[in-house]
């Protein structure tokens, strides 16, 4: 006997047809919002350890902190594609159990529903919220302060002149508003070892970066800026002699038996790769006793972030960088040149000192964060346009440092914090 299914077979597909297609909508509304999640969360967690290290690097405070805010919204816009539709929110706060610190990035983002929106209560989208936390302390300072030796104190020290072709935009009117996006910034004292070269700088406007705001997308005129003390005013030290560092420190590291010395001139070539080798080798200082010595970082260098990798060279032909550093050692680079060199920076965010007592230091800076100081025996240039924020990373020997700052991720209830 034959029985007719076609009846129940189509029974069946009206039935699980509509069936597979709710399961299909839930997935891939809940993939989406995963995806969105886990990007979101990506973003925070960059944010705050910017942030955190931003904070350390600054004289930020628990109840002020416009440095480690800047860097935190900076990495957000580089780790979302939608950042400016975002709400953020970035807390400080101390533990005295702990003596450290905690920065805290809150970040949400309406993710729009697809299926789901035609569930009851729903609507079209959903909010969605993450935290990233970093955990902090400054670094301790050795007996000439700050870190390290005093001479690196400043965000430039200039034997000669300084000329920044970019520190405003219209400098011939100050009431036109100026952008983060066309200018550059200093964060740090600016000071002459010359008579002359301070005389020039007389006149020329130099923005602080808390004149953009916390986020950077404020704008402001240089009227305005004068009005609130934004204006960072170059000073005048007769009593500074730049090569004292040299001959305190340098010249005992160049007959160090510890300092790795590099003569091969195939060995010219100096990157990310073969710095972090030698990093891990357990190598503090080197010596490239070579001719055009070519530097290219596009990477961070391995080993631990509170501890400098100290580079001497006499000649540099080229020092490329486009690196992200914040995660890896920072460098001390140690020109011993007569003449001058260049280093051409390409986004990224660059931490280290640049030491070049008896010669000039030319920036190609485009949009990239300098953390650290520049210190040049004669003339100092910056090309076009990059925001320099103070940091002392050097120390009285390179063998002794002083206890150091140390940023990671936490969980958000850490150190039982109360935000």
């Amino acid at each position: 006997m034959e029985i007719n299914q076609k009846g129940a077979v189509f029974a069946f597909t009206a039935v699980i047809i509509p069936l597979l297609m709710i399961f299909t909508g839930i997935v891939i509304d809940f993939g989406n919002l995963y995806a969105h999640h886990s990007r979101l969360q990506n973003a925070a967690d960059a944010a705050a350890m910017a942030g955190g290290y931003a904070y350390v690097s600054s004289d930020d405070e628990p109840s002020n902190h416009p440095n480690a805010d800047r860097a935190a919204s900076l990495y957000t816009s580089r780790n979302h594609p939608k950042a400016e539709e975002l709400d953020y929110l970035y807390q400080v706060r101390e533990s005295d159990e702990t003596r450290l610190t905690y920065f805290r990035v809150t970040l949400k983002e309406r993710v729009s529903l697809y299926f789901l929106r035609f569930f009851p209560y729903l609507g079209d989208d959903v909010e969605i919220s993450v935290i990233g936390c970093a955990k902090f302390r400054r670094g301790g300072t050795s007996s000439d302060g700050a870190g390290g030796n005093k001479l690196f104190n400043y965000l430039f020290t200039i034997g000669g002149g300084f000329y920044s072709i970019n520190s405003i935009q219209n400098p011939d009117n100050y009431n036109i508003y100026q952008q983060r996006s066309n200018c550059s910034t200093y964060d740090g004292d600016m000071v002459f070892a010359n008579q002359s070269g301070w005389n020039n700088s007389q006149g020329n406007i130099y923005l602080k970066g808390e004149a953009f705001g916390a986020d950077g997308n404020s704008t402001i005129t240089v009227n305005q800026a004068k009005e609130k003390g934004y204006i960072n005013e170059p000073k005048y030290d007769g009593s500074i002699d730049i090569a004292q560092y040299y001959r305190e420190i340098i010249q005992g590291l160049l007959s160090d038996q510890s300092t790795y010395k590099i003569t091969d001139q195939g060995q010219q070539n100096a990157t990310s790769s073969s710095l972090s080798q030698l990093s891990n080798q357990g190598v503090d200082v080197i010596y490239y006793n070579i001719p055009n010595l070519n530097i290219s970082l596009n990477d961070a260098i391995s080993g631990s972030s509170d501890k400098p990798l100290y580079i001497i060279c006499d000649n540099v032909n080229n020092f490329n960088t486009s690196a992200d550093m914040t995660a890896g050692r920072p460098i001390v680079l140690i020109y011993l040149g007569s003449g001058g060199f260049w280093i051409n920076c390409n986004g990224g965010i660059f931490t280290g000192n640049i030491y070049a007592p008896f010669g000039s230091v030319s920036v190609n800076d485009n949009r990239y964060f300098f953390y650290g100081s520049i210190v040049a025996g004669q003339n100092l240039n910056l090309q076009s346009q990059g925001y320099y924020i103070q940091k002392n990373y050097t120390a009285t020997s390179a063998a002794t440092e002083p206890e150091a700052a140390s940023v990671v991720l936490t969980n958000d209830r850490d150190g039982n914090v109360e935000w």
